[in-house]
């Protein structure tokens, strides 16, 4: 049996803060060269 309850959806959201998008981009830009550099390496 189907219930007819329209409650409305709660949602946690805050303002953004400045600076955290361009930190995060550089890290995992360093963090993809350097999986390169280890997935370049020789095994033995």
């Amino acid at each position: 049996m189907k219930k007819n309850n329209h409650e409305e959806l709660m949602e946690l959201k805050h303002d953004p803060v400045p600076g955290y998008k361009p930190v995060f981009i550089v890290v995992f830009a360093v963090s993809l060269l350097y999986m390169a550099y280890i997935l370049s390496q020789p095994c033995f």
